[in-house]
């Protein structure tokens, strides 16, 4: 027998739901502009994990210039995006970011030079040489998480590419079967002899492994250098010479087994002589033409996404004597969700020391039935009596408070990271239970930039990869300009372990921040010696160091104590 409450629908299955991208994704809109701006944020903070230069990553249509352009018509037309079409332009973007960091239009050009073939047999060169570097470059991306996109959108284009038009054998279907098997993810398939598994598989006159078999065979020789070794190469150019070398070691021999075949179906020398025209231009990357409505949709979404990350460097400048040693600082909001590291004893004994420079105040609660009496409300007594009230003292800080946290590489040493959480997580929320405006940041350096990066946002911790060089005197000017003007002095409370080694220097921002009544405060957390020395002779007695996490309380206690003087 079933209630009624079995026969409730609690949930709808949304078709195209189902993706990855669906996990992380949450800030979407049902605005065209807005969608579309929100989710190439999304791609280009996806992209930035990747390791390299690979510059901007915009719409197609949008004003740029050496960016890597990606076309929307596949994701325009139902907003927000299904889950499953981003997954796939996720794919397609992380492929083209390795491509650009990888070099791979730059060795296409120098393979082309190097064979030197007719026109007809240099476009399929052309084409094997593009399938290569297509597995190349998702066995890169099999190597994290990422790979699982790049998997979807090869899934989706090796289904896209399949012909029945043509016949066998062809080398776009030998090609894209080879990628499939080469470069799937559990890393083991190109081991194995080719089967056609396929529905014409099963008869001897369509089964496809007499035309494919020896050719699939020759093209996986190479693949243990592809996947192994490869990628030890150091250099970028070391990196694209051996791939270059490994593909021209196959070529001739592949080259004799399909050097009369037809590419498929859409041939461009096959077409011209049917309509009776010279080589058609054959381009894999054209773009499909947007309607007005997607046209002005895309015009949008730049000046969307240009209200973000502000950039601090000019300001900074301004800021300092030696201007011309201030690297590029500015805003970043690419982070990852943080572990809870919080300390429950440590939080306890931070707010007992926090209580004590906060500022007292009484709530009282009149007209109440019951408590102590209030005589001012003794009037009442005969008729509600509602004269009595109760008092609770609250503990506020008045003075405004960032935490700013060094996240460079010598934090990325072992087990240092997670201490730093610890104690971040911890202190931030000590100070938080008596300033609701109180503000967490963290900075590193990305691709010789100083970032800025505020980590806690709508009650949830977020962390950032410790990597780079130490530039903390921008990034305490860059924190110092964040604050709002209040007649209280505020503080910046800087966690770092060692002495910034990029950049103005720590002086200039000491200084700004004195002209600016703005108190600093600086944690030594795991300093080395010759760190600790020089932090004092930068912070001078407004830096303590943490060589234990039980000590930190008293510690913060001195630093709190010492700033009511200065």
């Amino acid at each position: 027998m079933t209630t009624a409450l079995e026969n409730v629908i609690n949930r709808f299955h949304i078709v195209g739901e189902s993706g990855y991208s669906e996990f992380w994704r949450r800030n979407k809109s049902p605005v065209a502009a807005l969608e579309m701006a929100r989710l190439l944020m999304g791609l280009r903070k996806a992209a930035s994990y990747i390791k390299g230069n690979i510059g901007e990553i915009v719409w197609s249509g949008m004003p740029s210039s050496s960016a890597i352009s990606l076309d929307p018509s596949w994701v325009m037309g139902k907003y927000p995006i299904p889950a499953a079409k981003v997954d796939r332009m996720m794919g397609l973007t992380i492929r083209r970011a390795y491509q650009k960091t990888e070099w791979t239009h730059r060795f296409r050009d120098l393979a082309m030079a190097r064979v030197n073939l007719p026109a007809r047999y240099a476009y399929k060169f052309q084409i094997y040489f593009n399938m290569c570097e297509n597995v190349y470059l998702d066995c890169l991306s099999n190597r994290s998480v990422m790979g699982r996109y790049t998997e979807i959108d090869r899934l989706m284009t090796i289904y896209s590419a399949q012909d029945i038009a043509s016949h066998p054998p062809t080398i776009s279907e030998l090609l894209h079967i080879w990628w499939g098997i080469a470069a799937d993810l559990s890393g083991v398939r190109y081991k194995e002899d080719y089967a056609d598994r396929s529905v014409r598989g099963g008869s001897k006159y369509t089964n496809l492994e007499k035309f494919y078999k020896e050719p699939i065979q020759l093209l996986n020789s190479i693949m243990d250098q592809l996947i192994y070794e490869c990628p030890k190469i150091q250099g970028v150019t070391e990196r694209g010479n051996y791939r270059l070398d490994l593909y021209l070691s196959i070529w001739s021999r592949l080259f004799e087994k399909i050097k009369y075949w037809s590419t498929d179906s859409r041939d461009p020398f096959l077409l011209a002589r049917k309509v009776g025209k010279n080589v058609v231009d054959f381009n894999p990357d054209a773009e499909n033409k947007l309607s007005a409505v997607q046209i002005a949709a895309i015009e949008q979404v730049d000046k969307i996404i240009g209200r973000k990350n502000p950039v601090f460097t000019d300001q900074v400048k301004a800021c300092v004597i030696n201007g011309e040693d201030v690297v590029q600082v500015e805003s970043n909001d690419i982070v990852m969700r943080a572990r809870s590291r919080i300390n429950k004893k440590l939080l306890h004994n931070l707010k007992i020391i926090i209580r004590t420079v906060a500022q007292r105040k009484t709530e009282n609660n009149r007209g109440l039935s019951s408590g102590k009496m209030d005589r001012r409300r003794l009037y009442r007594a005969p008729t509600t009596g509602t004269i009595f009230q109760t008092s609770k003292d609250t503990f506020e800080l008045v003075n405004d408070i960032i935490l700013l946290v060094d996240a460079t590489g010598s934090m990325s040493a072992p087990n240092r990271w997670e201490k730093a959480e610890e104690i971040y997580q911890t202190l931030f929320l000590a100070v938080k239970a008596y300033n609701p405006r109180a503000r967490l940041f963290a900075y590193n350096e990305i691709k010789s930039k100083c970032l800025l990066t505020e980590i806690y946002r709508s009650g949830d911790f977020y962390s950032v990869l410790p990597h780079g060089k130490t530039a903390s005197g921008e990034a305490i000017i860059a924190t110092a300009l964040s604050l709002k003007n209040r007649h209280k002095k505020p503080f910046i409370i800087h966690i770092t372990d060692g002495a910034s080694n990029w950049g103005s220097g720590v002086s200039n921002a000491i200084e700004m921040c004195r002209k600016n009544r703005i108190q600093l405060l600086t944690l030594g957390l795991g300093c080395s010696k010759d760190n600790k020395v020089l932090l004092g002779l930068e912070y001078g007695k407004l830096v303590q160091f943490v060589d234990s996490i039980d000590a930190l309380p008293s510690l913060l206690r001195n630093l709190l104590n010492y700033s009511k003087w200065q």
